[in-house]
């Protein structure tokens, strides 16, 4: 192995180290992790998923039906809905961000989002 070699070396071992080092630390730009509910299209409501927080039961109205979400301990799911296969219920438990329960009959979605709001790329 030549010297720029081993210099190329050392400073790939060290980027990796720096960067395995802010990601246990956690420095990044989304501070609080939200549930965003939305119903024929519009924002229904935006609640903070905060862990350790009192269970809460919200009812979801559109105009083809409801269905009630509930939140616990920085999770959510979907407990009864009127919709006739119910897989918005057998999705069970999200809490990742990026995660997404979709009842299409009802036309509700409940997505968790990140606290930076940044669009990071846009598709079409």
């Amino acid at each position: 192995m030549k010297t720029g070699d081993k210099i190329i070396l050392i400073i790939v071992i060290l980027s990796l180290l720096v960067g395995i080092i802010v990601k246990e630390i956690g420095i990044s730009n989304t501070s609080t992790k939200f549930v965003v509910i939305m119903a024929d299209g519009k924002v229904y409501e935006k609640i903070p998923l905060i862990p350790n927080l009192k269970p809460s039961t919200i009812m979801v109205k559109s105009n083809e039906g409801y269905l009630y979400v509930e939140i616990d301990n920085g999770k959510v799911h979907v407990l009864d809905s009127t919709c006739p296969d119910k897989l918005c219920i057998k999705q069970g438990w999200i809490s990742n961000v990026g995660e997404t329960i979709v009842c299409l009959p009802n036309r509700i979605t409940i997505s968790i989002v990140g606290g930076n709001e940044s669009v990071d790329s846009v598709s079409y």
